[in-house]
């Protein structure tokens, strides 16, 4: 190889003129699952970059016959490494003399093949201006993220150093808690974590943080990676990362606020302009009395620079706290030992330890591919074969009861095998957020150890609540079950088949007006919206400083753009309220007294619990097991009447009771039977 130096060079009581060096490699990128670099030797420079003086502008020319594969970036004589470009392109064939400066007018994010020109790279280019010495050499990455399948080579790339090189935004303190992660010049990658550390600080409510602050909760290890499918071209990217002890083992700590545990994500909702999308369906869930993953607002800095308004969540685990089901050891493959518990998905087949088995039934509109369970929880490298054969073998009887022709009957159909309840609530969120990566993506159930198949957690909703421009994402009519039926072929057939059902059609009726009278009435919902807008209007300010996109289409959404944060707001604000009523509209308001006593959650197995009369007025008659305990609660979730120890059969005195609408529950046994009652 030659090697050169372009352009000019001129050495001046301070260095004040561009200076470019280059090589030529014509070398191949390597698809054998190794990391190709590419060494440029930089000379005769000022030994320190800083403010006014670093690297300006980077260039590549390289050709490779899919680009989305590759992740490139340039890593300095320290060690501190920039990445340039990722998972962009498609499968166009290259990058064709392509630059990048934190100046340009474009992202790399937001241009196509040849990528002919100057644009902003992903990555931030100011972490080589912290005053290391350029002289000596620097190095090109490129990376192959899809090995043994497609080829590429790089013909030259230059660096070029002057007087004008990027620095890093500037942000102070934020309302908001900071998350500070240095990561000593890596680059955080996708899917290999590497090591880090974060800093929290969180002054508490009402209270200024500042980036200058000393952490006022964890300071400590943590090992972080990308994480994301669609959202991973994105230039603000999401993370996952693990809290850990100075010698790598898991180190369960509480952040923000939220329930000690040691794995935890951070949503960058790039293309979700209100920044809420993922926190608002976790409230509603929670708000529906159900587990979904806590999320909180933050800012985040990485290596100095800021990143932005970011949501840090819990990751779908089973934890007492999280999806609390039994620890399933590897020891327990027989009897009741082996019943739970798991957590299973349907999701796209990508990233690291995938396993799972196939369903025997196809997804609506596909005779191809068989529908495809990932494990979740054990992991595929985990779980026992015994424990593999048994949630397959249990998932098969929920889908053979589901498909068959008593599948309505309380007894012998679908309900010996899942939890109804859970299924409707799950099925409420999804329908009132019109997400159109309902059912087929991010889908998790799980089942305890001797209970029922479960639905959710629900997951990933940035494309939910009007913010995708397909799939008739953006309307405020018409069921995502339907839409999928009769459009995509990958809706498993059970999410159209348990609508066909009546008693569960019905009680999911009741279901969604009860929550409308409590929970999800319009008031809590509008307020729950106007509370976070409120908590983010201030800092949404620097963070779409940064990102400046308010007003400019992400992929994908819906126009005509709100102009403004506000506006954005309001937006989501008409939108709930319209997708609400058409639900109101839709969901029949009819006879919601039981049905016969296995169609309610009469959580898993046993059924035998009676009420009478219902409606009711001043007395309820339960007849119920040997023992058990009976509460019910309003719609806000209200204990107004409880008793325990109670035997056979007893009286609710209701008379003190306003009209409307109540849940009676009954527990014997850690057994758990739900059902809605009407006083009149």
């Amino acid at each position: 190889m030659t090697k050169s130096i372009l352009l000019f060079f001129l050495l001046l009581p301070f260095f004040s003129l561009a200076q470019t060096f280059s090589d030529t490699f014509n070398l191949p990128i390597p698809d054998d699952g190794n990391i190709g670099y590419y060494d440029l030797e930089v000379s005769g420079l000022p030994t320190a970059t800083g403010a006014d003086f670093g690297v300006e502008t980077i260039c590549i020319n390289l050709t490779h016959t899919w680009n989305a594969d590759l992740v490139v970036s340039v890593i300095a004589p320290d060690g501190t490494e920039a990445e340039l470009t990722s998972d962009n392109g498609g499968d166009t064939d290259g990058y064709i003399n392509t630059c990048f400066n934190a100046n340009a007018a474009q992202g790399i994010w937001e241009v196509g093949w040849p990528f002919t020109g100057t644009f902003k790279p992903e990555g931030f280019m100011s972490v080589y201006q912290n005053g290391l010495n350029p002289n000596g050499t620097w190095r090109l990455k490129i990376r192959d993220t899809y090995p043994f399948a497609d080829a590429g080579e790089l013909f030259d790339w230059s660096i070029t150093f002057g007087p004008n090189p990027p620095t890093p935004y500037p942000f102070f303190s934020s309302s908001l808690p900071i998350l500070k992660i240095t990561t000593n010049g890596q680059v955080i990658p996708n899917e290999v974590k590497i090591t880090a550390n974060l800093q929290v600080i969180d002054n508490g409510p009402s209270q200024t943080n500042f980036v200058s602050d000393l952490p006022t909760s964890y300071d400590g290890q943590i090992a972080i990676e990308q994480r994301g499918n669609s959202s991973g071209w994105m230039p603000k990217k999401s993370f996952s990362f693990e809290t850990r002890k100075p010698d790598s083992s898991n180190n369960n700590v509480s952040l923000l606020d939220m329930p000690a545990e040691n794995d935890w994500v951070l949503l960058a909702n790039y293309s979700d302009k209100t920044l809420m999308r993922n926190y608002l369906a976790q409230t509603f869930y929670e708000k529906m009395g159900r587990y979904g993953p806590r999320m909180r607002h933050c800012e985040l800095v990485i290596d100095g620079e800021y990143r932005g308004i970011y949501v840090l969540g819990e990751r779908i685990k089973r934890d007492s706290q999280r999806v609390d089901i039994a620890k399933l050891n590897p020891d327990e493959n027989t009897g009741e030992d082996v019943t739970g518990g798991y957590i299973v998905k349907v999701d796209w087949q990508n990233g690291t330890n995938l396993g799972g088995w196939s369903s025997q039934f196809f997804p609506i509109n596909n005779n191809t591919n068989k529908l495809y369970y990932q494990f979740h929880y054990p992991k595929a490298d985990e779980i026992t074969p015994a424990q593999a054969e048994y949630i397959a073998s249990y998932v098969d009887s929920f889908e053979q009861a589901m498909s068959g022709p008593n599948f309505q009957d309380p007894d012998l159909g679908w309900r010996r095998f899942a939890a109804e309840k859970s299924f409707a609530d799950f099925i409420l969120l999804y329908e009132l957020s019109n997400n159109v990566d309902a059912y087929w993506l991010s889908t998790f159930l799980h089942k305890d150890k001797n209970g029922k198949l479960r639905a959710g957690p629900p997951w990933d909703f940035d494309l939910a609540f009007n913010n995708a421009d397909y799939s008739e994402g953006w309307s405020t009519s018409g069921w995502r079950y339907n839409w999928l039926a009769n459009n995509h072929d990958q809706l498993p057939f059970f999410w159209q088949r348990i609508w066909q059902d009546a008693a569960f059609a019905k009680q999911t009726a009741c279901r969604w007006h009860e929550l409308r009278e409590g929970a999800l009435h319009p008031d809590s919902l509008r307020a729950i919206i106007a509370e976070k807008a409120a908590q983010l209007d201030e800092p949404q300010a620097e963070n779409f400083t940064l990102w400046d996109i308010i007003g400019v289409w992400v992929w994908p959404n819906v126009q005509p753009l709100p102009q403004s944060y506000a506006e954005e707001i309001t937006r989501l604000q008409s939108w709930v309220a319209a997708r609400a009523a058409w639900m109101d509209a839709n969901l029949p308001d009819g006879d919601c007294s039981p049905v016969v006593s296995a169609v309610g959650e009469a959580s898993d197995g046993w059924g035998g619990v009676r009420i009478a009369p219902n409606p009711f007025s001043d007395r309820l008659r339960v007849d119920g097991p040997d023992r058990f305990d009976l509460r019910l609660t309003n719609a806000l979730g209200q204990v107004v009447w409880q008793a325990v120890d109670l035997k056979n059969t007893t009286e609710v005195e209701t008379s003190s009771l306003l009209s409307g609408c109540y849940w009676l529950t009954a527990t014997s046994d850690g057994r758990v039977w739900s059902r809605l009652v009407i006083k009149q």
